[in-house]
């Protein structure tokens, strides 16, 4: 798995410089499609280092924090290279390409466990829906970090229209229809992954151990990353909240998914994993 986590990170690197430079210092970026094969390749090769650690450890990797980070930066690949099929816009790749090269830096230069059979025993029958709960809680975060990054192309553009300076990249942004388009589907899909994976911890924590509240960290850190996403989807569909606002709360938003994510790593408690 080193070897192509490796590889994939190389792709990834090379893949967001290359993004970053077209997109920024190129007044027409044609060679674009040099950025998103290798990011394509990257993904790939990603993709195929998972499955052999799957297969090498006879389960979902998702127990370590170096598999966390590997399969956090897989899924925002996944919902990066979707959203520019979708879309087609270079700029959000600039944004969200180095955000995968960095998890899954962080994977690769994180020491991966090398015993996980005690962890498994203990959960014995309920391993297969903490699993689902783990999965959730990891495509939720990916696509609250596509609508971080949504958010933060709607701030600047929004920024450079009132103060009505326009810099070099106003012409490469997306527009606010687009942003606020992207943010909106993935504030959706991830506040119901995200409402799945805590049902799914709740239950899976009654029949492991009796109880549905350990009154872990990372319990009141998932609570407080829900309400803020569920006021964001509550004032867009009742208040018709759009924009600046709405973008914002995302930024707020995700700071605490990253917050959570070292939370696992470091925090003391039932869901701290090493």
């Amino acid at each position: 798995m080193s070897s192509l986590l490796l590889i994939a990170v190389a792709c990834y690197a090379f893949g967001a410089g290359h993004a970053i430079f077209t997109v920024w210092r190129t007044p027409h970026p044609r060679w674009f499609w040099i950025a998103l094969w290798l990011m394509a390749a990257g993904f790939a090769t990603h993709t195929l280092s998972i499955v052999v650690r799957g297969w090498e450890v006879a389960r979902c990797p998702l127990l370590s924090y170096q598999e966390v980070c590997s399969f956090l930066g897989w899924s925002i690949a996944a919902y990066f290279l979707g959203a520019y099929l979708w879309y087609r816009s270079k700029s959000f790749a600039a944004f969200a390409m180095p955000m995968v090269f960095l998890f899954a830096l962080a994977a690769w230069l994180l020491p991966a466990p090398s015993d996980t059979a005690a962890v498994l025993k203990f959960y014995g029958q309920t391993a297969s829906l903490l699993t689902l709960h783990a999965v959730l809680f990891v495509f939720a975060y990916a696509a609250f970090a596509i609508l971080f990054v949504a958010a933060i192309l709607y701030i600047v553009q929004e920024r450079q229209l009132k103060q009505k300076q326009f810099g070099p990249l106003w012409s490469r942004l997306p527009s606010l229809d687009t942003c606020d388009d992207v943010s909106g589907k993935a504030l959706l899909i991830g506040f119901v992954l995200l409402t799945l994976g805590i049902l799914t911890g709740i239950v899976g924590s009654r029949r492991l151990n009796g109880v549905y509240w350990h009154g872990d960290p990372l319990e009141f850190l998932s609570l407080a990353t829900w309400l803020i996403y569920f006021c964001v989807v509550h004032y867009r569909l009742t208040a018709g909240w759009r924009g600046r606002r709405a973008a914002w709360l995302g930024i707020v938003g995700f700071a605490m998914v990253i917050v959570s994510l070292v939370g696992i790593g470091w925090f003391n408690g039932f869901h701290s994993i090493g």
